[in-house]
């Protein structure tokens, strides 16, 4: 596992963590809020295929699985979910990242979700970028899903690795103010403060 493969772990494991405890420590009204939201649909990830990413040259979260997000707070009635799926032995490398929001509109239920990709190959989109979307980690459309194209707009990301990949696209969800005390309470940890990988994003990215 290379450093930028182990500063991806140690990001989503304390985001794991951080939206594992909202969720147990929530009020009833929010967790029957999401259990009615996507419970027909995905369930919540709590696994430990996190610490697989760079381990296995390839995988993916669990199927029908999200990693639930603490809630922006922004919006009413509103769920933030992630998902991963990861190819190293791919040339180039694949790594997708998708955020989903779902939520209220007009009364009206929706859900939104963006990927975050790595380089692709050919000169259409050989940029880290995101793409609207309609899926959540297969070719499955979910129940809800926003009438976007999936192709258009294809939108640059300031990012040069996976690891700054990341953290751009929690930072889509969270703001920067938020997101970067999030990067700065995980490198007081001794694992992440360690990182070259992670310091490097955190200076790039927040500089």
């Amino acid at each position: 596992m290379t450093e930028h493969h182990e500063a991806v772990v140690l990001i989503l494991d304390r985001l794991k963590t951080e939206g594992l405890e909202w969720y147990r420590g929530a009020k009833a009204e929010d967790v029957y809020l999401f259990e009615r939201r996507i419970s027909g649909s995905f369930s919540i990830f709590d696994g430990g295929e996190i610490h697989t990413v760079g381990r296995k040259p390839k995988g993916s979260f669990p199927a029908k699985k999200i990693l639930v997000m603490t809630p922006s707070g922004r919006e009413e009635e509103a769920i933030l979910g992630l998902w991963l799926r990861w190819n190293f032995e791919a040339d180039p490398f694949e790594f997708r990242l998708f955020l989903g929001h779902w939520c209220e509109i007009d009364g009206q239920k929706t859900f939104l979700a963006f990927r975050f990709d790595s380089p692709e190959q050919g000169e259409e989109h050989n940029y880290y970028h995101c793409q609207p979307c309609r899926n959540f980690g297969d070719k499955e459309l979910v129940p809800d899903a926003a009438l976007v194209s999936q192709r258009f707009p294809t939108i640059p990301v300031n990012a040069s690795n996976i690891v700054e990949l990341t953290v751009c696209a929690l930072m889509s969800s969270m703001g920067h103010k938020k997101m970067k005390g999030f990067v700065r309470k995980l490198l007081r940890e001794p694992a992440s403060a360690s990182n070259a990988a992670l310091t490097a994003a955190y200076s790039r990215c927040f500089a």
